[in-house]
């Protein structure tokens, strides 16, 4: 597989607008996150505007979806990153106003909204954009721009604040998305116009119980994959998110700066499997790909062995950042499997609104998986370990169960062949 062969000019021009846009967004958000800090000195204030800034992301990713299916996707990039820019232009003029914190909070909602309705966009663009024997290497690249952007993102924001005044950062964001929405303007993707019955409400609710339907009873293998990644997310992503913290701050008694060294082998981890998924697409498909979710439950068993015995808290801090490491790499690389596999399955004037739909449900069960874990560790305190072998039995059943769903596809597709 060349590289070449993949980076043609319309797949360079979405990637290097999906950097721009996402970077941006990200630094943008933490400026903004981190100026509020500075006016309140409240930890509570800087907190809430981060979370608020994400219901959105999760309320409209279905609405972008249904957008990304009905208006070309090029023209709703474009059109996203404009507004950004001029959004960028009107607040540095506010900039020093007495509502201040009410303007960073609407900034942060409209940054959020944004990129809800951009991501769908970009995702359904990638399938049709590249050759089947590329979607694979593509949906690899688009992961790991989304993991550096979130993992750079705060530290970029963070030393910009910290030379820059927040005005230059501003200004800046606003260029670098006027760039980009000119660099997306050359970019040529497919687009067939479908019919609409003129009542927008009427055409996102018809829309969205399509996705629903495709997703439950169309095509059934894409909603137990669907409940799979979920699962994951609910007794698996969220241990770690959780369980991090908890261990090295609270249980270790260990530094906050050591603890941000661990979260980036999280992000390193996400980082790794895109990168890693053209050499593993050789010898791994779909069908046996459930292996990676095996794999990233045994690779806790260490965080589980020494958070049960009495060792030096820097050993144990080190297996932590190892185990983590490898456990993100290798679902990260199923999640790149499952994905691909979603989008060869669905027809492409769905691909945004069922992208989207499953997005959101996946997001939806990060916090549910927090809520649990945060009364876990709180009521298992003093017995860590157990906490984390009931995630690796979850993560191994999940496995094992993902290797039935697809040892029955497989089977059943060979039978449809051979007849």
């Amino acid at each position: 597989m060349k590289q070449r062969d993949l980076f043609k000019k319309d797949f360079t021009l979405l990637i290097i607008g999906q950097i721009i846009s996402l970077f941006g967004n990200s630094i943008l958000r933490f400026s903004l996150s981190l100026h509020v800090l500075d006016i309140t000195g409240s930890a509570t204030a800087f907190g809430s505007i981060l979370a608020i800034s994400m219901v959105p992301t999760i309320l409209l990713s279905p609405i972008g979806g249904v957008l990304a299916d009905r208006v070309n996707r090029r023209n709703i990039m474009v059109c996203l990153d404009v507004i950004t820019s001029l959004v960028c232009i009107l607040f540095v003029t506010q900039i020093g106003s007495d509502h201040i914190i009410l303007l960073v909070a609407s900034m942060m909602i409209i940054l959020s909204i944004i990129q809800s309705i951009y991501q769908p966009a970009v995702q359904s663009s990638v399938p049709i954009m590249v050759d089947s024997n590329h979607l694979l290497q593509a949906n690899g690249i688009v992961v790991q721009v989304n993991a550096l952007a979130n993992f750079l993102g705060p530290i970029l924001g963070g030393m910009l604040y910290g030379f820059f005044d927040l005005k230059v950062i501003i200004i800046i964001s606003a260029v670098a998305f006027g760039m980009s929405a000119i660099l997306e303007a050359f970019i040529h993707i497919p687009f067939v116009k479908q019919a609409s019955n003129g009542k927008i409400f009427n055409t996102v609710f018809i829309d969205l119980k399509q996705a629903l339907q495709f997703i439950r009873k169309d095509n059934p293998i894409v909603f137990k994959i669907l409940l799979v990644i979920a699962g994951i997310n609910l007794f698996f992503s969220s241990m770690i998110m959780i369980g991090l913290p908890y261990i090295i701050k609270v249980q270790l008694g260990l530094s906050s700066q050591l603890y941000g060294i661990a979260e980036s082998f999280l992000a390193i981890g996400s980082i790794a499997a895109g990168l890693l998924i053209g050499l593993v697409a050789k010898k791994y498909t779909i069908y046996n790909a459930y292996i990676f979710i095996l794999l990233g439950g045994i690779v806790l068993l260490p965080i589980a062995i020494v958070s049960g015995l009495n060792v030096h808290p820097m050993f144990t801090y080190v297996v932590i950042c190892i185990s983590a490491f490898l456990c993100l790499a290798s679902v990260g690389i199923f999640s790149i499997f499952a994905q691909t596999f979603i989008q060869s399955e669905t027809p492409n004037e769905m691909l945004g609104k069922v992208s989207a739909m499953i997005g959101a449900i996946v997001m939806c069960s990060y916090p549910l998986g927090q809520s649990l874990y945060g009364i876990l560790f709180d009521r298992f305190s003093n017995q860590v370990y157990l906490i984390v072998f009931f995630a690796i039995i979850v993560e191994l059943f999940l496995g094992l169960l993902t290797k039935q769903y697809l040892s029955k596809l497989k089977s059943k597709q060979l039978r449809v062949v051979n007849e």
